[in-house]
């Protein structure tokens, strides 16, 4: 595994961090997380090398900051650096912020959380921290040896995003970069100018969700007909390394398949190992997907619950293969024969809160009904 040096005290940290928003889970109820193999999958993670860790307490149903607590017993948690996180959806006033710091400790089992963030700050989001004075709460909480480094994510665009970064003494900043989402969010400008001003960042959504990762995709063609014998999950991991403002890169792995060939491509890339054909070959890989028309869902859920119960997410997986247009009755019978009815597109009445929440600004009341229209066999 390489490491970079991280914040201030230029910690030892793994290039490759484990997102802890996709673990395994099991198929029963609201998917609770599935605690044997992922505490499995965790540990194999850490003896990989791997010691930077990533949940928020609204990550499965509020669970995993208190699964995580009991997965890193036997010595696992002395050999991580645990980065969790502030969501506004879980605080509504000052003293909410001071309660959930420590309610985290105690969830995850720890005297001090060597990372802590502001969850996916928006404009709103900014406005109420500042209101609370959060940054107050957060920086006393270091004083006490709670916290270690202090940072924010977020998916806004970049004038905000500067403005952010210039806002406070941070150590870091967690944003989603890709070869897809270069040009948007923070962008690559925005890398460029939070690593020039001392930030460390910490790379979210590297493969979009998954969506990067398949091989049935448009750029799939572009990277079999290059000379590398490269997955499109390891061309997507390699392009990112190869910035050098880059510290981290979470990937939400949840197989040891997964993690073992995301481990082999962190130890094999980085900066400057990119040739000029295999960025021209990213290039074109990029401009194909462009063309394909996909939703940029990644899945990530944040505009759930719909409170029509339509499952936003399923509905873009099943019409982004629908897009491709080599798996149209798959589509179709995804959509009207293996969805509850109580889940589908037909249901939404474009009340617009999923498009408050949702970091890629979908225009998801837009696209539902023509979900319905499309996919729906009695269109």
């Amino acid at each position: 595994m390489r490491y970079k040096p991280f914040g201030k005290n230029k910690e030892k940290i793994s290039v490759l961090g484990m997102g802890c928003m996709r673990l395994p889970t099991m198929s029963t109820g609201l998917s609770p997380i599935d605690e044997k193999r992922a505490t499995t999958l965790i540990r194999q993670a850490i003896d990989m090398g791997i010691n930077y860790l990533d949940t928020a307490p609204v990550y499965h149903n509020e669970t995993c900051e208190s699964f995580l607590g009991r997965a890193l017993r036997g010595g696992y948690r002395e050999r991580t650096m645990l980065a969790t996180k502030m969501s506004r959806k879980v605080v509504n006033s000052r003293e909410d912020c001071r309660e959930l710091i420590s309610l985290q400790l105690n969830r995850l089992c720890t005297d001090q959380i060597d990372m802590y963030l502001l969850h996916n700050v928006t404009k709103d989001i900014w406005s109420f921290f500042e209101k609370v004075g959060v940054l107050d709460i957060i920086e006393n909480a270091r004083e006490r040896g709670e916290i270690k480094y202090i940072g924010f994510s977020s998916h806004e665009e970049n004038d905000f995003f500067t403005k952010l970064v210039d806002s406070h003494d941070w150590d870091f900043c967690q944003i989603q970069f890709n070869y897809v989402d270069q040009d948007i969010q923070a962008k690559k400008e925005g890398l460029e100018y939070a690593a020039s001003k001392g930030l460390d960042v910490v790379i979210m959504e590297p493969l979009k969700g998954g969506i990067l990762a398949r091989r049935d995709l448009p750029f799939a063609d572009v990277f079999q007909a290059s000379k590398r014998n490269w997955s499109p999950a390891e061309w997507s991991l390699r392009w990112i390394w190869n910035h050098p403002e880059v510290s981290v890169v979470l990937s939400g792995m949840n197989s040891l398949d997964q993690l073992q060939e995301n481990c082999r491509v962190a130890e094999d890339s980085g900066p400057g190992t990119l040739s000029a054909d295999d960025l021209e070959t990213v290039e074109q890989a990029r401009k194909a997907f462009k063309s394909s028309n996909q939703v940029p869902c990644s899945s990530c859920g944040y505009c759930l619950p719909c409170p029509q119960g339509v499952n936003i997410p399923r509905m873009f997986t099943i019409y982004n293969n629908h897009l491709l247009g080599n798996d149209s009755d798959w589509g179709v019978t995804m959509y009207n024969f293996s969805t509850a009815k109580s889940e589908l597109a037909s249901n939404c009445i474009s009340c617009g809160k999923c498009e408050e929440k949702c970091p890629q600004k979908i225009p998801i009341s837009k696209l539902m009904p023509e979900i319905s229209r499309t996919l729906s066999v009695s269109h």
